[in-house]
């Protein structure tokens, strides 16, 4: 099948900060950290913004706490934050509202695959071999995200 290229535009990646421990089970435990691994929190955020004084440019904020919320469990415990540079085909006939629906969806998307990849680089070279990030329920994750925006404004008012 031939390749049709997306309006959408990833333009560049960047890793803006992460951390990582290992976290060593107790002495005479008999846990092997690699099998906790499945049960680690994990807590993924975005934020989709254009850029302003920019025509048609448009960023992603997405980071990834993977077991550093309550019950720390032994093995790795890490934190990832990326920035996706987007823009739109010039040729595109997306509306705004479209546009927006395309960030949210393929943008986000894209950019939890990027910060995916980081993480499984990063953990080749770790105690525990190779992590690999679970797949995503991305119509939960935004529709929970666009939840906790509606909260926050009807707070603001």
């Amino acid at each position: 099948m031939k390749l049709i290229k997306s309006d959408l535009i990833l333009e560049d990646f960047f890793i803006i900060n992460s951390s990582y421990n290992f976290i060593e089970p107790e002495k005479n435990s008999s846990i092997n950290p690699k099998d906790l691994i499945k049960d680690y929190d994990i807590d993924i955020d975005f934020m989709v913004r254009d850029v302003k004084n920019e025509e048609n440019k448009y960023l992603v904020f997405a980071k990834i706490e993977i077991n550093k919320l309550n019950d720390i469990l032994p093995g790795y415990s890490m934190f990832v934050e990326g920035i996706s540079v987007y823009s739109f085909d010039r040729e595109t006939k997306l509306n705004d509202k479209q546009k927006s629906d395309f960030l949210w969806s393929s943008g986000v998307s894209i950019s939890i695959n990027s910060l995916r990849s980081y993480l499984s680089s990063m953990t080749s070279f770790f105690p525990l071999g190779k992590y690999a990030l679970p797949s995503v329920d991305l119509t939960t994750l935004l529709n929970q995200k666009r939840e906790s925006l509606i909260q926050k404004n009807n707070k603001k008012k």
